[in-house]
């Protein structure tokens, strides 16, 4: 019998054995992150990559045989500047774009090129955890900035970098999700984002800007990105098609200053992304990007009022609060801070309804807040499974002695 080798002396001291869970699916789905598969244009990218090969095989065929470059695929490129002028009033050229896997590669690029051990960064007190997770991955001391139902609030920001220069402190950098935040779902308004912008001049700070949920408004007005109102350089814009198409073709972008586009991308393994997902996209985009729209964007309204009739309906003598985002996929559910749903969150999701504890949201990762928060998300399950659910989720929420 063959020994087995071990590997217990030779590990990195940067690696950790993280366990290779599974995905686990509730009856009551809300713990996930993403449309229902039910909802993605499959047929439709089909169509638009069987299209580009007929139209010119060769070329598809020579572009297949080769790494992409670094910046990816130009003609996805060339639509992205044109959609973003169109859509978010951001002039930029597409050489000053570069496609990732995902909006997440993106923002651990620009991690990597603007952050050292210990640097101080600014988040919305609970904010994405993919991001926070790289941030700590990079060795940034994350530090939460206070919100309400209308996302971060200026003074408050302006107060805690004063109070951190007294303190010999001074943060490298703001990270935000001012459009559908995940996981309040709030948006920021613009007079808030010039307020915001004007604190990041004062005090010399970037503004790291992911506008990963724009595309999925299904009511009132979009507001204008950071980058669109400053054309310094001190915003970096993310954003991503996963989200409005499907979160498996794993497709972001961003563009930046040029000296920190060339240092963020000095961090990436290999070439562009995926060129088979890149001419499917484009193709699809190009002609399918507003039909698309129109039909999933009201899917998602529905969806989203099931669950918040239905929150009224259940939780609406409990002195719970909830959001009612105007976009995005998620309702941010806040009871009385006596609750703590955070510690049952494991046995509410044995009995059948799945939702993401506030703490592992908070920025500042103190476990002080939270634990009688959580992120639903209503765009995987059906209208009708969402109204069930939150009955359940309050019948749980009852006997747990949550409510």
């Amino acid at each position: 019998m063959v020994e087995t080798f071990s590997y217990d002396t030779l590990f990195s001291e940067a690696s950790t054995d993280s366990p290779l869970n599974p995905v686990a699916h509730a009856k009551y789905d809300f713990a996930v992150a993403y449309p229902a598969p039910e909802t993605l244009p499959m047929d439709g990218l089909i169509q638009a990559l069987q299209t580009a090969v007929d139209s010119d095989s060769e070329k598809v065929l020579a572009e297949m045989a080769y790494y992409p470059q670094q910046l990816g695929a130009i003609e996805l490129r060339e639509f992205t500047a044109r959609k973003l002028a169109a859509d978010r009033g951001i002039t930029v050229s597409p050489e000053e774009i570069a496609l990732t896997n995902g909006s997440g590669e993106a923002i651990g690029l620009v991690i990597q090129a603007l952050t050292n051990e210990g640097d101080i960064v600014l988040a919305e007190k609970f904010v994405y955890m993919g991001t926070t997770n790289q941030l700590r991955r990079f060795g940034a001391d994350i530090r939460g900035v206070e919100i309400d139902d209308g996302g971060i609030i200026p003074e408050s920001l302006d107060r805690q970098i004063t109070e951190l220069a007294a303190n010999g402190e001074k943060p490298k950098y703001l990270y935000t999700i001012p459009e559908h935040q995940n996981p309040t779902g709030s948006t920021l308004s613009a007079d808030r984002r010039k307020a915001i912008l004007k604190i990041a001049h004062k005090h010399n700070m970037p503004i790291l800007e992911d506008d990963c949920y724009v595309d999925l408004r299904y009511q009132g007005d979009v507001q204008p990105a950071f980058r669109a109102l400053d054309d310094s350089g001190i915003v970096v814009y993310v954003a991503s098609y996963s989200k409005l198409l499907a979160p498996g073709l794993r497709l972001g972008y961003f563009t930046c200053a040029p000296d920190l586009m060339r240092r963020a991308l000095s961090f990436k393994i290999g070439s562009g992304p995926n060129q088979f997902a890149s001419v499917a996209i484009e193709g699809f985009l190009r002609s399918d990007l507003d039909s698309h729209r129109d039909n999933f964007n009201p899917m998602l309204k529905s969806k989203c009022n099931s669950m918040v009739s239905a929150l009224e309906e259940h939780f609406g003598d409990s002195g719970a609060t909830w959001s009612v985002p105007e976009g995005g996929c998620y309702v941010w559910l806040e009871m009385p801070e006596s609750s703590d749903i955070a510690s049952i969150r494991d046995e509410v999701f044995e009995q059948g309804v799945g939702y993401v504890a506030g703490p592992n949201f908070e920025a500042d990762a103190s476990g002080r807040i939270g634990k009688n928060c959580a992120r639903l998300c209503f765009a995987f399950e059906s209208v009708e499974k969402n109204a069930a659910g939150i009955a359940l989720l309050a019948q749980l929420f009852k006997q747990h002695g949550a409510m």
